[in-house]
């Protein structure tokens, strides 16, 4: 591991292990003399089916705050992080938050669906959601802050690229395979349905196949979609990485799409299932840079990871956009913290003056890299806009494939 950080990773794992335990503590619990705690409850998946790239982006997250810290401390006050391991198991999501609620978090962040499910309760208690990503239905409440839009938006726009750029003599058949049951992979699917249905003459429609979260093949869903020029991959983890390798292992030639959420957070898992000459066609939409961009944002996280990771590990998170998406939360994060300190004061810190801060966010943001600057507009996510990206094999590179960065009709306001 890397030199100053190396206990992160053996601590995430720990953390992991003692926050299915009640009463066991989690990192972060132990105030320092003198100073306010903004304490973060970590209410994700660290060892489900999620967990491969939740884990890179909370070592993102805890990355950025620990480099902030050491070259711009925020006087008074220290940031702690305290986790509870969902498992991307639904029951586990309620009682999580009440057991952070008792460590006395100053804000929540969680999986966007399961942020969802704990709205009432949130807005209750009074204490700000951080998420990275989000549902449209957590657009809805002041207290829910996001650094990306839903991916609801993202497959909206891929639609609309489709229909723009489609060359065929036909109608592009476009089909859907997704995770039953879970409403974040439900919402991508309605999305797609809803603008085959507002343009009929622009798309022929396979239906959706959706399978339960414990599915290893796909052989009927594959071969029920083998048609379609695009199917739309509304899923995570070992699902995704087994539904590309089946598809192409039957020599199968659609294009898979799909939200930044699906391909480049496990990119890793995929192309470790299939052969790298086989991810052709593979084409995701983003509201965050790649690896593969020239811009000061990327640039800071590789130099960053040049200072503190092997080469291996370097190798690693570079295939997968865990540690990206962590540093942006990062960012903003402790951009609001600072903000809090200068209005209210180290000691007055607290939820209430985190929400305000969060709200007031104003950061230039499209010279780094990104689509747009982070500012709240009529939404309550920071960066929405998206740009394209399709994969090529013979670089091993995810390329852009859309000059501009795209403003989704969700989120236009």
């Amino acid at each position: 591991m890397g030199r100053r950080l190396t206990k992160v990773a053996v601590l995430v794992v720990l953390a992991a292990l003692l926050a299915s335990l009640p009463g066991l503590a989690a990192c972060g619990e132990d105030k320092d003399k003198g100073k306010n705690q903004v304490i973060v409850g970590w209410l994700w998946d660290l060892t489900g089916r999620a967990s491969s790239a939740v884990i890179q982006m909370y070592e993102g997250f805890r990355d950025y705050i620990t480099v902030a810290e050491r070259e711009d401390p925020i006087e008074g006050v220290e940031i702690k992080f305290i986790t509870y391991d969902t498992r991307s198991d639904a029951s586990r999501v309620t009682p999580g938050y009440v057991w952070l609620k008792g460590k006395r978090i100053t804000l929540v962040s969680s999986a966007p669906h399961d942020g969802e499910t704990l709205m009432s309760q949130i807005e209750a208690d009074e204490i700000p959601y951080f998420g990275v990503s989000s549902v449209l239905g957590g657009l809805k409440s002041e207290w829910f802050f996001h650094v990306y839009g839903p991916p609801e938006s993202q497959v909206e726009v891929e639609m609309h690229w489709i229909m723009d750029t489609w060359e065929g003599t036909e109608k592009p058949k476009v089909g859907f395979a997704g995770l039953a049951g879970i409403p974040y992979y439900e919402g991508q699917r309605d999305m797609v349905i809803e603008v085959a249905s507002d343009y009929p003459e622009k798309f022929e429609w396979l239906g959706a196949q959706m399978a339960p979260t414990t599915t290893t093949s796909w052989v009927a869903e594959i071969d029920k979609l083998e048609d379609a020029d695009f199917i739309f991959v509304g899923m995570s983890g070992p699902p995704l990485a087994s539904f590309v390798s089946e598809a192409r292992a039957r020599g199968y030639p659609n294009k898979f799409i799909g939200p930044m959420e699906s391909f480049w957070a496990f990119w890793e898992l995929v192309m470790a299932r299939t052969l790298q000459d086989e991810l052709h066609g593979c084409i995701s939409v983003n509201y965050e840079p790649w690896w593969d961009d020239d811009v000061p944002f990327i640039a800071e996280i590789k130099a960053h990871n040049e200072e503190f990771l092997s080469p291996a590990e370097i190798e690693s998170v570079m295939i997968s956009t865990g540690r990206i998406s962590g540093w942006a939360g990062g960012t903003l994060l402790y951009d609001a913290v600072k903000r809090a300190v200068d209005k209210v004061g180290a000691e007055n810190v607290d939820s209430l003056a985190l929400k305000e801060a969060l709200a007031e966010t104003d950061m230039e943001m499209i010279s780094q890299g990104f689509g747009n600057d982070w500012k709240l507009t009529s939404v309550n996510c920071f960066a929405y806009t998206l740009r394209l990206y399709e994969y090529q094999p013979a670089t091993d590179t995810w390329d852009a494939i859309s000059d501009v960065w795209y403003t989704p009709p969700t989120l236009a306001g």
